[in-house]
């Protein structure tokens, strides 16, 4: 009986994939292919598995039909569709149904390793082209060996950097043969070497669990011992390990020495050479077969987007030669291992170059800010090719039907010209009438996506009584005090408040509460509190009365009611 051998070749996978990968191989190959796996191989460039002793066909399978009080009317339909007489129907347990004989299994295996491949559910996962295939990374290769009948695809590959193709004879020798390719397929031996060149170094330790994921990180581990500056002695004890554990992976030694399994850096080494050697330009030419988003292109087309946005953001010849390369790194092996250094990586390859110092660090500084509060670019090249990439990116979204929920960019943040250019987008953006972004931009919405979601919110409830009772006290407090706003008293002298009706308006008026982020229909119900009483505030109540303190404290109401119900939105500006 055969021995069958699954190989799925991938970029560097998290170690949490690696894990996740790990638990689900299993299962994946009892429901697929009927038989649990003899072995797993599981590390950073590939997930396989070895089953032995695998039948050579499928089993006879009984395909349940029509009951045989429906004979007369449904068997003839039942039996073509099968491709069988009707005479040759079975009966069992009142069923009519007919035995489909089992299958070679080099004629099944290849649908079946395709739903394994599929079949994948990782916490983070993307479709990277297009097969639709959705995995933690891009996957490059699948192998399957029927003993040494080559099933699925070609060969494999071994070390990434020290070798490249490699044969695998028979499914049964795929374990030597990626060993004498610098690669240690078992996870569990990689932790066994990882043990013993610590163990021979001697006093490690890895209070934070570490080990578990170094073991993903790295298909050849080689441990090494190393020391810090004995100056960082005096930070506290639990800092100094949980900076090593926690950034560099690294399982500390007494006093200012430490263990690294070491791999990565050799890694890092070779593929910037490599990319340095090609050129910012080359990468750049390379980014027309690299997907952006599913919908939204290649990079090389988010690229000419980009570009034409700096244009018509006024930016300079360095803006535009940024934004012709800032997304050229994406073509480069290092960002994708390291897809942290997106950006940054760029600029270095940029500077070696020969680039500008302003052309580079636009490129630097293109995804700031990358969170809430984070640091601003600082050269004007940068800004626009910030701005113009952001805009960009919101356009693909509201396009693609991803609007911003979750998207939290601070309006505080933004320069004031900037906030007004990309907020004046959205207008195009919605799929609202203007009047209701534009009424929303006046709105306490703290963010860019509360700022589409208020005018949303504001467009769906415009036809509820709640929406027209704050509209209509809003839009009077709006036409007679807003006319007269520079006679208004600074604040509110609850002093001055001599009429019923105008005390009751300011005790209503205290009562309202609108939360920026809030329930827009809570806010609404909050709010509309106030028309009734703005009617008998406007029956009783002469706001330009005679006495000037009287009027200006009058005055003021009205503007508190507007500016506190305007924290909903300008209302002004929908037409009614």
């Amino acid at each position: 009986m055969p021995s069958l051998l699954l190989e799925i070749g991938t970029e560097e996978l998290p170690a949490a994939a690696c894990r996740e990968a790990e638990a689900q191989l299993p299962e994946l190959a009892r429901a697929h292919i009927g038989t649990a796996p003899s072995q797993l191989f599981v590390g950073p460039r590939r997930l396989a598995l070895l089953i032995d002793d695998l039948p050579e066909r499928t089993a006879d399978e009984w395909v349940k039909g029509p009951p045989e009080n429906l004979r007369d009317q449904a068997a003839a339909g039942f039996a073509k569709k099968h491709d069988v007489a009707v005479d040759e129907l079975e009966l069992r347990d009142g069923f009519l149904g007919v035995t489909v004989p089992g299958r070679e299994l080099r004629e099944v295996l290849p649908e079946q390793i395709d739903r394994i491949v599929r079949g994948f559910s990782f916490t983070k996962s993307m479709r990277w082209d297009e097969s639709g295939i959705r995995f933690a990374r891009p996957v490059r290769w699948v192998l399957a060996k029927l003993d040494a009948e080559t099933i699925v695809g070609e060969t494999s590959f071994g070390h990434r950097f020290t070798r490249g193709a490699v044969e695998i004879p028979t499914a049964a020798a795929y374990a030597n043969v990626l060993r004498s390719a610098d690669v240690e397929p078992v996870a569990d031996e990689r932790r066994r070497l990882i043990v013993e060149g610590l163990d021979a170094i001697g006093g490690w330790s890895d209070p934070g669990g570490k080990l578990a994921e170094v073991v993903h990180l790295v298909e050849k581990p080689i441990v090494l011992e190393s020391r810090f500056d004995e100056r960082f002695l005096q930070l506290p004890e639990r800092v100094i390990v949980t900076t090593m554990q926690s950034h560099q992976r690294y399982f500390p030694i007494e006093g200012n020495r430490f263990a690294l399994v070491e791999a990565r850096l050799e890694d890092a080494s070779f593929t910037f050479e490599r990319d340095v050697a090609a050129g910012i330009d080359a990468l750049a030419d390379r980014l027309a077969a690299i997907t952006f988003f599913a919908g939204a292109g290649s990079f090389a087309e988010k690229a000419e987007r980009v570009a034409k946005l700096v244009e018509r953001l006024g930016g300079g010849d360095a803006s535009l030669e940024a934004a012709r390369l800032a997304k050229a790194d994406q073509a480069s092996e290092l960002v994708r291992e390291f897809p942290e250094l997106e950006g940054y990586i760029g600029a270095e390859y940029a500077r070696l170059a020969g680039y500008p110092d302003a052309v580079t660090k636009a490129i630097e500084e293109q995804y700031l800010p990358d969170a809430s509060r984070g640091p601003l670019p600082q050269t004007e090249p940068g800004k626009v090719l910030a701005a113009a990439d952001k805009l960009d990116t919101l356009r693909d979204a509201f396009e693609l039907g991803h609007k911003p929920g979750g998207l939290t960019i601070d309006r505080e943040l933004l320069p004031e010209e900037l906030r007004e250019f990309v907020e004046e987008r959205l207008e195009s953006l919605l799929d609202v009438p203007v009047e209701y972004v534009r009424a929303a931009r006046a709105s306490n919405a703290p963010d860019l996506g509360g700022v589409a979601r208020r005018a949303e919110e504001l467009y769906r409830e415009r036809e509820s009584p709640e929406f027209e009772g704050v509209y209509t006290a809003y839009d009077r407090a709006h036409r007679l005090a807003g006319k007269a706003q520079e006679e208004a008293a600074p604040q509110l002298d609850r002093g001055l408040l001599v009429e019923d009706a105008e005390k009751e308006l300011a005790e209503t008026l205290a009562k309202v509460a609108i939360d920026g982020n809030g329930d827009i229909k809570a806010a609404l119900e909050s709010g509309a509190e106030l028309a009734p009483v703005m009617e008998r505030f406007f029956d009783e109540v002469l706001v330009m009365a005679e006495d000037e303190a009287v009027r200006a404290n009058r005055l003021r109401l009205l503007l508190d009611v507007r500016d506190t119900l305007g924290a909903l939105g300008d209302f002004s500006q929908i037409p009614r």
